[in-house]
């Protein structure tokens, strides 16, 4: 009898198992709400906690944080899983409860979207009851699939809302993570900690003193070395500290209170009258160190004495990777990687460490690799709405915020940033500047009229032209004008991302405004600021050809296609004649042109002016320029130096999103002559996976992993024909 017994409960074991297990071939997972998938997870001290939401009002609030939610009407986002090859969402529900019971109940006090007949799974606004502040509400969602499958609800997801409801950005807490030591080395009696990757952070380090008299240690703390200990007289602003410790009697740990900086901390420091990003009370001051060496101190440091703790928005590593048959390729992917985990330390994309400062520059091309690496899109939200109000001084940075704005939602596919912001974002076009007679923007040397800054939040003395940084060696001696060429190509280019903007808001009148004058000025760029061999001048009374005034027209597709061939001959003739911000733009215009290798040969390159480069010297975050040679005050922990990553992802792997939210996507490998790579992508429709081998004298073969709610373009090397493909896992070969 207990034979039978038994065997009866093994079928129903396995019963319940096939069956759960076939339940969960299709459901719904990483709810979020304002792109953020983390509202149900409290930090205490910054580190996540298992404290829940509903608990947090019986611990110290003081040390407790979590995401707050400050949209009077949140957009509700999530990823769906399927077993089953091109699935896509016809239909949802959403219900939002003001309690755990009512939701689990099905009683939608707050709002029940009822069944929608619509296919996105981002950017859905709540429609419901108003919500109040400093309160916590439960959300879930069911779709109905185009293979006529009705999901179960998501598991509940919790979010909290802000003390005052006033629709800026919602963002996570800063994140503390801690780590020992990769080694630590011993040389003319100093101990040498080396942490493996500088990164902003704070250190605590146990000593022991026998007597307590008078007895202290000194602790330096830098980024690069000389002769085995760290460097006392770095280069440009490449960072070193010292800090003295007097010692207690006894064996004790001490936290090194860090001083904070005047020149990334104090207001005013600047002739923009923007203020540095400060570090939250709750967090701290934050320093970039590698390395820590300890000296005047007998007793050992072991490992486990030394704890240093890293700041950083929250960033999950796995989700994404990326490894190929060029062993370089790999190092320069792993270091553009960490730097966007390394310098997300304040919540926003900024400068590094030297002014702690939102530049338009820095941010497009840290989005840009960001996005390519990292599910979190509200960092970079934030950063947009923070360079609304505080935009920097070059006319050309002013003109890419429409352009940040919309790679957010094409990325993001939630709206609401550019709705709020649709007004000041036209501003940043500088179209007030439009000149009657030539439709270009005449900027001259400097713009200093009062009127202007108040329409664009300048709080600076004056706004003028930038091409690249520093000038001379690294803009290829541009000839600047009274009406320059690389400003009016980021003209053209922001008016056309307004037109998108525009479109995405259903504003008819203002996108055909966009289309007409947008034409206007590409006519007049290309009749005004090219010579009789077609290449572009630097400005209207200009006799020379630049490097970057014909790069960024062939990276904006301004060029007409008889002049194409010798833009682009032109433009492989300079090399890597820009800094590392232009190189953002000469291998977009390089990739888009279909010169793979060549493209590849400057992402492997190893001479001076590479990215290997910053790995030769010692950094393992991208730095300010391609060597301590070429930038007086260089620093080594600046994010507009990873261009290659989102190089690598956008044009080497080829995967960009077509329609906002990822709902369309184009995958195009450019592999030149690279034999092999595998690599996982976030988007917020889940994860793409793409792997190919390229071997000579083999067919050219890829295999392709494509989320849920997703339809891809794939083109095969040589094929100008897409293969038109839905979720699930495909094989192609030429």
């Amino acid at each position: 009898m207990r034979i039978k017994h038994f065997i009866i409960w093994i079928f129903a074991l396995l019963l319940s198992t096939i069956q759960t297990s076939c339940g969960k071939n299709y459901y719904i997972y990483n709810l979020a709400t304002d792109m953020i998938y983390l509202t149900d997870v409290v930090y205490s001290n910054g580190y996540p906690s298992s404290i829940k939401l509903e608990e947090m009002q019986y611990y110290d609030s003081s040390r407790l944080e979590s995401a707050e939610i400050r949209s009077k009407n949140p957009c509700f986002s999530w990823m769906i899983h399927s077993d089953k090859k091109n699935t896509y969402q016809l239909q949802y529900r959403i219900l939002v409860a003001s309690s755990l019971k009512l939701l689990e109940e099905g009683k939608a006090d707050m709002w029940d979207s009822q069944l929608v007949d619509d296919s996105s799974n981002t950017g859905i606004v709540y429609k419901g009851a108003k919500l109040s502040p400093s309160k916590i509400y439960y959300w879930k969602v069911k779709i109905i699939d185009n293979k006529k499958r009705k999901y179960d609800y998501s598991e509940p997801k919790s979010f909290k809302t802000a003390p005052d409801l006033d629709n800026y950005t919602s963002v996570l807490p800063l994140m503390k993570t801690d780590e020992h030591p990769k080694s630590i080395t011993h040389i003319s009696g100093h101990t040498v900690i080396d942490f493996g990757k500088d990164a902003f952070s704070q250190i605590k380090i146990c000593f022991n003193s026998f007597t307590g008299k008078k007895d202290s240690v000194s602790v330096h703390l830098g980024e690069a070395l000389d002769e085995g200990l760290i460097d006392r007289e770095p280069h440009g602003t490449i960072r070193y500290a010292l800090y003295k410790i007097p010692l207690k009697k006894g064996y004790r740990r001490y936290k090194i209170k860090l001083v904070p900086d005047s020149r990334n901390t104090d207001p005013n420091q600047n002739e923009m009258g923007v203020s540095p990003i400060l570090m939250p009370e709750i967090t701290g001051e934050v320093y970039p160190f590698r390395y820590c060496e300890i000296e005047n101190y007998k007793g050992a440091i072991l490992y486990k004495n030394v704890t240093r703790t890293i700041v950083s928005y929250p960033f999950d590593y796995n989700e994404s990777y990326f490894k190929s048959s060029d062993t370089v390729l790999n190092q320069i992917y792993e270091l553009c990687k960490w730097t966007m985990k390394a310098t997300s330390f304040t919540g926003k994309f900024i400068d590094g460490d030297r002014e702690r400062i939102a530049y338009e520059a820095d941010a497009l091309i840290n989005q840009l690799s960001y996005f390519s690496v990292c599910n979190q899109y509200s960092i970079s939200r934030n950063t947009v709405e923070h360079l609304i109000f505080n935009p920097t001084w070059p006319t050309e940075w002013l003109l890419q915020t429409p352009v940040i704005a919309y790679n957010d939602y094409l990325y993001s596919g939630d709206a609401s940033l550019l709705e709020k912001y649709y007004n000041d974002l036209k501003a940043k076009t500088l179209n007030f500047l439009r000149n009657s007679d030539d439709f270009l923007i005449h900027t001259g040397d400097t713009i200093t009229d009062v009127n202007i800054f108040d329409q664009l939040h300048f709080k600076g003395n004056n706004i003028r032209n930038i091409v690249d940084w520093p000038h001379g060696e690294e803009d290829d001696d541009y000839e600047y004008t009274e009406c320059n060429t690389v400003v009016n190509l980021w003209y053209y280019y922001s008016l056309k991302c307004m037109e998108k903007i525009a479109k995405a808001l259903s504003n008819d009148y203002d996108e055909k405004y966009y289309s007409k004058i947008s034409k206007e000025t590409l006519e007049s760029i290309n009749s005004l600021l090219r010579d009789s061999t077609g290449l572009y001048i630097d400005g209207l009374s200009s006799e020379h050809n630049s490097l970057h005034a014909n790069m960024f027209a062939l990276a904006f597709g301004i060029v007409p296609e008889e002049s194409v061939w010798k833009v682009e001959d032109f433009v492989a003739s300079k090399k890597m004649g820009c800094s590392v911000y232009g190189s953002q733009f000469l291998l977009d215009a390089i990739y888009d042109s279909g010169d793979d290798y060549y493209g590849l040969k400057l992402l492997t390159d190893t001479t001076k002016r590479s990215w290997y480069n910053m790995i030769r010297m010692g950094s393992t975050m991208t730095t300010e320029a391609w060597d301590n040679s070429l930038k007086y005050n260089i620093d080594w922990n600046h994010a507009w130096g990873a261009a290659a990553l989102n190089i690598i992802v956008r044009k080497l792997i080829g995967l960009s999103p077509l329609e906002p939210g990822f709902k369309r996507v184009k995958i195009n490998p450019q592999p030149g002559t690279l034999e092999n790579l595998s690599a996982k992508i976030p988007s917020p429709n889940g994860f793409f996976v793409v792997s190919f081998s390229n071997r000579k004298g083999k067919p050219f073969s890829m295999n392709v992993e494509i989320p849920s709610n997703t339809t891809a373009e794939i083109y095969l090397p040589g094929n100008p024909v897409p293969q038109i493909v839905g979720s699930g896992n495909w094989h192609f070969e030429n």
